[in-house]
């Protein structure tokens, strides 16, 4: 399920949480506003009385859909994955460097969301649908890595998944911290954010 960031402030978001209540659709408008506060206030703020007063619903609202704050992030970081292998998958067929393009995008484009995807302590990985999701997402990154051919192609998948990736990871969470065009400034002598990537899957 695809869930763009609610256009709308925090009255405006409180009235559409409420009316999406009352035509049942009360899941989507507490995903919204969890996406909302994520993305203006960062995790940190990002509790169960925050998010059903931002949908306009009572704190105790969410437990028959989610169970817990927790079971609410962990479909909230379910979303980010499909919106995030729904973003790869028309980069692929132009190979590893568009995709590691469309990646860092992604974190770019939505920084409190790729931020909770990858926060272990904030969401259960264990939960069937985030596990499916993000699992897809692996297998597609594997896909891509798997077909830059030599010299990468006598490692192991695996090893080659974690060693590329982690470096196009680490650029995504560069640039999601700030410090990216910061170091770019200082220390890339000209660089650009593609030539970064192209560098990293090499």
């Amino acid at each position: 399920m695809v869930l763009a960031p609610s256009p709308s402030g925090a009255t405006r978001g409180r009235a559409a949480g409420k009316a999406a209540y009352h035509h049942g659709d009360l899941r989507v408008a507490l995903l919204r506003a969890a996406r909302d506060i994520l993305e203006e206030q960062g995790i940190a703020a990002l509790g169960l009385r925050a998010i059903t007063r931002r949908a306009g619903v009572s704190s105790a609202a969410a437990a028959p859909h989610f169970g817990n704050l927790t079971g609410l992030l962990s479909a909230l970081a379910t979303t980010g994955y499909e919106e995030l292998a729904a973003t790869l998958a028309p980069a692929m067929d132009r190979g590893a460097h568009a995709t590691g393009m469309a990646y860092v995008h992604f974190a770019i484009l939505n920084p409190g969301l790729f931020t909770l995807m990858f926060r272990s302590d904030a969401i259960d990985r264990g939960m069937p649908a985030l596990a499916q999701a993000s699992g897809r997402t692996s297998d597609m990154l594997t896909q891509v890595i798997g077909g830059l051919g030599e010299p990468h192609a006598s490692r192991t998948r695996a090893g080659t998944r974690a060693a590329l990736w982690g470096r196009v990871h680490g650029l995504a969470v560069l640039a999601v911290d700030g410090f990216l065009e910061m170091l770019l400034a200082r220390d890339g002598a000209g660089m650009t954010l593609e030539e970064l990537v192209e560098d990293a899957l090499r």
